[in-house]
């Protein structure tokens, strides 16, 4: 009996161990991690029409042009294979850290600007380089949405 105890015990110790993470561990096994002071991106995930995507990027064009006119920020539309192959996404670059993209951030909340409000556009969040680079290589916005609420 007592080698058959022995075993369970430790077998319990490493169960329970294995449960208790902090949520920085939890962030960086979802591959995602706060990096506040590094260069950010803001990403724009637009609905799948073709039709809409030269107004969408002229929207946010003109948007960033009357907003940020001293701002050197550089549009991009970029696809990505895999979950996101049928995903027109707009990547906004310029950013020198999660600051300055969570004030641009605030300002699309307050100004409401009409690429937002037609709904061309399912989803919009700022992104650390990193972050950014690990959504790439995933080829997935899995899990960014809910670590972007709880952690900017």
């Amino acid at each position: 009996m007592r080698k058959f105890i022995i075993p369970l015990t430790f077998f319990f110790a490493l169960a329970l161990q294995g449960t208790s993470y902090s949520q920085d561990q939890l962030t960086a096994k979802g591959g995602f991690s706060v990096n506040a002071d590094e260069e950010h991106y803001f990403l724009f995930v637009l609905n799948n029409r073709p039709a809409d995507l030269p107004e969408v990027r002229a929207s946010i064009t003109k948007y960033i042009w009357k907003h940020y006119p001293k701002a050197h920020l550089k549009l991009t539309q970029i696809k990505v294979d895999g979950d996101l192959q049928n995903v027109p996404m707009i990547h906004v670059k310029g950013f020198k850290d999660k600051a300055e993209a969570m004030a641009f951030y605030a300002g699309l909340k307050k100004n409401r600007p009409d690429f937002l409000m037609m709904g061309m556009t399912k989803d919009y969040f700022a992104i650390s380089k990193r972050n950014y680079e690990s959504i790439v290589r995933s080829k997935s916005l899995a899990g960014y949405k809910p670590f972007f609420e709880s952690n900017y």
